[in-house]
């Protein structure tokens, strides 16, 4: 091919590149092209708009029915699949929820939540331990623990056994408890309070307790069980919580059959960590 042949296809080149039917090729592209982002567009809008992946809301805290609002303007349902009464809250507020917070979740997915329940738990008092004649001081972490139950004392009864033993137990002020009958058909709701009248002796005196190495939560119920007060509490170190803080000294200080009368103070000293002398 020589150079003449080559001149002539470029001319031809150039001609049909300025040809009318060029541009019209070119801009049918274009139009193609712009259909097709259009399409493209739109159906990523409805994909997204049906199946968007979002970071998923905070609902623990939340009162189911708002949560359940809030939740349906974001295209998401929520099902209640436990619920659980605890003490002091009200029911229908969300305690957990499954997926947790910030999780990434497709709109339209349902989001399980537990509950707090409306009405207490009820204990029957034919469940409630053999109260008669025990130790409130060493009934009370089973009636806590087991039972969720409050224990108060409400009054002393003069007994010739020894002191703070259980002599009658009310719950709402019905007799439940005492010498003679225990009520096995009564309805107690968990979180509520059980009153008890304890045994004391020898004309409103009472043994000193020792308070030594217990915690001062411990002491103030002790105190309370033993018709006693706290008095000065003095601080030997440091107390990050005087709840947990430990006594290290009292006064009067305890001694085997002395007595004080009821309604005495008796001041302690406390620590933050338990004394060396109090051993394990």
């Amino acid at each position: 091919m020589n150079q003449t042949e080559n001149k002539f296809k470029w001319l031809e080149i150039l001609d049909f590149l300025k040809s009318r039917i060029f541009r019209y090729t070119l801009l049918r592209i274009a139009i193609l092209f712009a259909i097709l982002w259009i399409l493209n567009s739109f159906f990523l809008n409805f994909y997204t708009n049906h199946g968007q992946k979002i970071s998923l809301a905070k609902y623990e805290g939340l009162d189911i029915v708002k949560a359940k609002k809030h939740a349906a303007a974001k295209g998401f349902e929520i099902e209640v699949s436990d619920s659980i009464h605890l003490i002091g809250k009200p029911g229908g507020i969300i305690i957990s929820q499954v997926p947790v917070a910030k999780s990434i979740v497709k709109r339209g997915s349902t989001i399980y939540v537990t509950t707090t329940r409306y009405q207490a738990d009820i204990v029957m008092s034919s469940t409630l331990p053999d109260l008669y004649g025990k130790k409130l001081e060493y009934m009370l972490p089973e009636l806590q623990n087991n039972f969720e139950l409050v224990s108060k004392i409400s009054g002393h009864e003069y007994d010739s056994g020894p002191e703070g033993h259980v002599m009658k137990v009310y719950y709402k002020n019905q007799l439940i408890v005492d010498a003679k009958n225990k009520k096995n058909d009564v309805s107690i709701a968990r979180g509520d309070t059980l009153f008890f009248i304890v045994s004391n002796k020898n004309g409103g005196e009472v043994e000193v307790p020792d308070l030594r190495c217990k915690s001062l939560s411990e002491v103030k119920f002790l105190l309370t069980t033993s018709s006693l007060e706290l008095g000065n509490v003095d601080e030997l170190d440091e107390i990050l919580d005087r709840e947990s803080a430990f006594v290290a000294e009292q006064t009067p200080t305890f001694s085997t059959n002395t007595k004080i009368p009821m309604g005495s103070k008796i001041s302690v000293k406390i620590q933050q960590t338990k004394p060396e002398t109090c051993g394990n």
